[in-house]
């Protein structure tokens, strides 16, 4: 039998889930509490149960989401290069299917959401500073005259551009993206320097 935490936890999960898949395919307006009960199999009572309403559980997918295309490279040991750092979350991007959506989806329902807005701006500085403390450990090692804020105003556009051109089926092929990316954030550090 299973034990009733990890039957919460997991009836949770299902919830977002099915929010996520809902939120990709339909928009965040487009997304409603019956349409999740029915994505998820899951009632009502159980959505209300982890999630106090509808905002609440959009501004969970908002959170789990928004750091998903550099996490997995920010759990590293510090010290990569700012190309492997950009190679990485490009490859991210490209592999977690939905992802480039699902951020698509969730920035054009910040423009009409504050809440979500405020989130997303909270979370992607959070995301952002956290990158500067990488690039800064790497910069101070390798090219103590590089800018890390620079850098990583360069790279997470780089990142986020990427994304929008996949969720857009723009046919942006990987290997060639982060092979010019990769130049603009040599180009981008060369002339970045601390002034």
């Amino acid at each position: 039998m299973e034990h009733p935490v990890a039957r919460a936890r997991s009836s949770r999960q299902v919830i977002l889930d099915a929010a996520v898949e809902l939120i990709r395919e339909r928009g965040v307006a487009g997304t409603s509490i019956s349409d999740v009960v029915a994505r998820s199999g899951t009632s009502a009572g159980a959505i209300y149960h982890h999630f106090a309403n509808k905002e609440e559980l959009i501004l969970e997918v908002g959170r789990t989401t928004i750091a998903r295309p550099l996490g997995m490279i920010l759990d590293t040991t510090m010290g990569l290069e700012p190309a492997a750092i950009l190679r990485s979350a490009l490859g991210r991007v490209a592999e977690d299917e939905g992802l480039a959506e699902l951020l698509l989806q969730l920035w054009a329902g910040a423009q009409s959401d504050p809440k979500l807005y405020a989130l997303l701006s909270v979370e992607g500085r959070a995301m952002r500073t956290l990158v500067v403390k990488y690039l800064d450990f790497w910069i101070s090692q390798h090219a103590p005259d590089l800018d890390a804020e620079t850098l990583t105003s360069v790279l997470l556009g780089l990142v986020m551009g990427f994304a929008v051109q996949r969720a857009l089926s723009l046919d942006t092929e990987l290997d060639s993206y982060a092979d010019m990316a990769a130049r603009l954030l040599a180009e981008a550090a060369t002339s970045g320097t601390r002034g």
